[in-house]
């Protein structure tokens, strides 16, 4: 399944990718900024700059609004889905982040620890903790079954603009305007590996399903493809004509799909 969210709304491809859309939601006239999927791939969430956060239930044949949250105050920038699937947090321009029940669309808290807007946010594995990143160069650590106690974990230059935890692995990678990706040691709090890797700063992160690869893009509308343990570069993707914004594996690690300012999805061949 893929979805991809932009000034029109989400876009949803269940089985296969290219010619229609199998869902199209357009409940909203302002931009989508983010989107999650729940676990189970059954519930889709998204964060719009209009403040609002809706959930949608994905059902064959049909796709209908299970929930919709308007406790924001400004554009919802990045949002996420526990593992579990129960909680949903939330981060936008008012520099904190919002804990939301899932089942009743109430919030259940609200994290205070940045200095400007939230850009990014990813649970751990297990759920008990939450990761988050933004404007302010700073990457947090939220320990959630201890009284939402907040460490920050690193630091960049300039804003960070997406952040992802490596499958299997107590490491966490950063995609920062400074133009280098950061890979951080969790039990340390400790940057182990820097990469200089996109001219005018880079965007977008993920891992590979297996932890072995990352896939970066940023402003160059390069996409690179890295083999994390050996730090090395292996390979670097030039078809889109302007700055990569999103990346993601599929579960099986074999295809890569990305989407640009070039109004581009491209689903690359990685296995």
């Amino acid at each position: 399944m893929l979805a991809i969210c932009g000034g029109d709304g989400i876009a949803v491809f269940v089985k296969e990718f290219g010619g229609a859309p199998t869902f199209r939601l357009r409940e909203r006239a302002a931009p989508v900024k983010d989107i999650a999927f729940s676990p189970d791939g059954k519930l889709l969430a998204s964060g719009s700059a209009d403040t609002t956060i809706v959930l949608y239930t994905l059902e064959p044949g049909n796709a209908h609004v299970v929930t919709a949250i308007r406790g924001e105050r400004n554009s919802v920038e990045a949002i996420a889905i526990r593992p579990d699937g129960e909680m949903l947090a939330s981060g936008g321009a008012d520099h904190v982040i919002r804990l939301w029940s899932v089942a009743t669309g109430e919030q259940t808290a609200v994290l205070d620890g940045h200095a400007d807007e939230l850009t990014a946010l990813c649970f751990a594995s297990d759920g008990r903790s939450l990761f988050s990143a933004g404007r302010d160069g700073e990457i947090r650590f939220w320990d959630l079954k201890a009284g939402n106690r907040s460490d920050a974990v690193g630091r960049h230059d300039d804003r960070i603009r997406q952040i992802a935890l490596r499958p299997g692995r107590r490491e966490l990678a950063s995609a920062s305007r400074d133009m280098t990706i950061g890979l951080w040691t969790l039990s340390n709090r400790e940057e182990s590996r820097t990469w200089s890797a996109h001219t005018g700063g880079a965007d977008a992160l993920a891992f590979s399903p297996d932890g072995r690869l990352l896939a970066s893009g940023g402003r160059d509308s390069a996409i690179r493809i890295w083999d994390v343990d050996a730090a090395q570069e292996l390979l670097t993707l030039t078809a889109h004509s302007r700055p990569v914004l999103a990346l993601d594996f599929n579960r099986a690690g074999t295809m890569l799909a990305s989407g640009a300012g070039d109004n581009q999805v491209m689903l690359w061949g990685v296995g």
